[in-house]
C-alpha cells in the first residue's frame, strides 16, 4: 500500500507540472511544481525521500527538457537531500515560512542550471529577468498549498 501511495504521489507530482506548464502559464511563466514538491516532501518526509522524488521528477523534466540533460536531476536530488537534512532547522509550519523557504530554493535552483548550462554547454543559460524573477515568485506564492496537500499525502 505504502509504494501504491508513492506512485500516485509521484503520478500526481508529474500530472501537476505537466497540467499547469501546458494549459495554465500566466504571462508565460508557470511555478515549478515539482521544485515545490520535493522542498515539501522533503521537510516532511526526511532526505531519502526529497533525494528520491526529486531525482526521478528532475529525470522527468530533463526528459522534456531541452538544456543539459541531467542537471534537473541532480539539482532537485541535491534540493532534497539539503532541505532534507537542515528540517529540523528550518520552520516550515506557516505558510510564510514555507513560501520563503521556496522562494529561496527557486532561486538557488535557477542560479544552479545556469551555472550546469555554463560548465558543459559553455553558455550560462540565462532565461532572462522575467525568468528568473517571475518563476521563483509563482513558487512562492504556490508553496503553501502544496505544502499542505504534500502533508496530507504523506499522512502527517
Amino acid at each position: 500500500m505504502r509504494a501504491a501511495k508513492a506512485l500516485g504521489l509521484f503520478a500526481a507530482g508529474l500530472a501537476a507540472e505537466w497540467l499547469w506548464s501546458s494549459y495554465w502559464t500566466v504571462f508565460g511563466l508557470a511555478p515549478c511544481l515539482l521544485l515545490v514538491m520535493t522542498v515539501a516532501i522533503a521537510s516532511y518526509a526526511g532526505p531519502v525521500s526529497g533525494q528520491c522524488y526529486g531525482f526521478f521528477w528532475g529525470l522527468f523534466l530533463d526528459v522534456v527538457g531541452v538544456h543539459t540533460f541531467g542537471a534537473s536531476a541532480l539539482a532537485l536530488t541535491l534540493v532534497g537531500y539539503c532541505v532534507g537534512v537542515i528540517r529540523r532547522q528550518m520552520d516550515v509550519s506557516s505558510p510564510a515560512s514555507q513560501a520563503m523557504v521556496v522562494g529561496f530554493v527557486s532561486v538557488a535552483y535557477a542560479v544552479f542550471l545556469a551555472l550546469a548550462g555554463l560548465v558543459f554547454e559553455r553558455r550560462f543559460l540565462w532565461g532572462g529577468w522575467a525568468l528568473f524573477v517571475g518563476v521563483p515568485l509563482y513558487n512562492f506564492l504556490v508553496a503553501p498549498p502544496i505544502f499542505f496537500l504534500a502533508r496530507k499525502a504523506l499522512g502527517q
